[in-house]
């Protein structure tokens, strides 16, 4: 079974799949996927001649300088999502294609990237606003203004939440977040 984990930014992905990984579950990181796709030649290629040097740092490409571009301008994350991510979603249908266990895939963009098919069921993870503001501001050292950005560049996680096979509402404890987990493996694998 491939289940999708996704949500808004900053909304606690990661303190799900940790705890997944510990109890021995697969997990593919979406992200990590797309970090390596950028750092591909051709890749890199194909970005720095549309959006310029100043993507660039060291020979590599500069999230930070590539996020300040695409964060504030609609047409510029289109034209990189329709770079990475139908290499993207290649990759996740190599890793699970034939897998006979329960393979977890933290996809932030699932909804957005139009993945729900590469998924037997979807798990999201939800924060409420402010508790989501506050998170990504302190996790990424950034002002106000552009983790608002961040956050509208996404799809409302209300209409996730409304796809989802599973809810988790990450604004308590740690330890009310894995006992949800729990209760969505004990739903899994009956």
């Amino acid at each position: 079974m491939i289940i999708g984990i996704t949500g808004s930014i900053a909304t606690g992905k990661s303190v799900v799949t940790k705890y997944l990984a510990k109890k021995g579950f697969p997990i593919v990181d979406s992200d990590r996927l797309a970090q390596a796709e950028l750092d591909r030649p051709e890749t890199m290629a194909a970005l720095t001649q549309h959006f310029g040097e100043k993507i660039l740092e060291n020979q590599k490409i500069n999230r930070k300088a590539l996020g300040a571009i695409i964060f504030g301008n609609t047409e510029e994350r289109l034209f990189l999502n329709s770079v990475i991510h139908p290499k993207v979603i290649a990759r996740i249908r190599e890793l699970t294609k034939g897998n006979e266990e329960t393979v977890f895939v933290d996809v932030p963009l699932l909804y957005e990237a139009k993945m729900e098919d590469l998924f037997d069921q979807v798990i999201v993870v939800y924060a409420n606003p402010a508790n989501q503001l506050k998170r990504l501001m302190a996790r990424d050292h950034i002002s106000e203004t552009y983790a608002r950005q961040k956050i509208s560049a996404q799809m409302d996680v209300e209409m996730k939440i409304s796809r989802a096979d599973h809810v988790i509402n990450n604004n308590g404890s740690v330890k009310e977040t894995h006992r949800q987990i729990d209760d969505i493996l004990r739903r899994i694998t009956k």
